[in-house]
């Protein structure tokens, strides 16, 4: 269902502009389905106290669009906004089996249409642009490739320390031969690994104590 991420577009595309200032704003985000399927929509914000969405439930047929208000209350003086403000749209292809009389909400909330629903739900984040502040962006997604690295590493860095390990054993293993026979040893700059055992203190004898 990646194709239906890329049937909804949004105007504007990414963000909405609002004023940090004790005064309620309104803005318009344009939704439209150029999908070959209905498609039913619901809203959420990151604080549902400060920002308001009209209607939050809908549905969009093939080829519609639909203004969406977006309400802000406004920023109380001498507050700074919250820069990770933003709007989410989840989405999903309308149930096959859905009434006819149908409600959105209902819909959404029917466990008996979850199963459906999984299938084909999708999100789009629209971020909050605050006047006055960087426009927000989305952090670039890391591939499954890095991510493997990161946890892990690849497999030609860990064969390489695994060389480095036994080249270096080699190496004080022939210094240990060297210095045994009396020879100088072959490889000077490698030096053995010392191991300091901490047994703790000597046990108390009667009448003294340990110092």
């Amino acid at each position: 269902m990646a194709v239906l991420e890329h049937k909804i577009t949004f105007e504007p595309p990414k963000y909405v502009t609002f004023k940090p200032i004790p005064e309620e704003q309104t803005k318009d985000v344009i939704i439209s389905n150029t999908y070959n399927q209905a498609v039913m929509f619901k809203m959420k914000t990151t604080r549902p106290g400060v920002f308001k969405m009209k209607p939050v439930f809908f549905s969009l047929q093939p080829n519609q669009k639909k203004a969406i208000k977006l309400h802000y209350v406004g920023c109380p003086e001498g507050v700074k906004p919250n820069l990770k403000d933003r709007f989410s749209v989840i989405m999903a292809i309308v149930p096959k089996d859905a009434p006819p009389d149908w409600d959105v909400e209902k819909v959404w909330e029917d466990q008996k249409m979850q199963v459906e629903l999984a299938d084909s739900v999708k999100r789009r984040v629209l971020r909050i642009h605050y006047e006055g502040y960087e426009v927000p962006v989305d952090a670039p997604e890391k591939s499954a490739k890095s991510k493997k690295k990161k946890k892990g590493g690849s497999k030609e860095s860990i064969d390489e320390k695994k060389i480095e390990r036994e080249k270096m054993a080699a190496a004080v293993a022939a210094n240990a031969l060297a210095q045994a026979a009396g020879q100088p040893q072959p490889f000077p700059h490698i030096q053995p690994i010392v191991y300091i055992v901490y047994q703790g203190l000597p046990p108390k004898e009667d009448g003294v104590e340990a110092k």
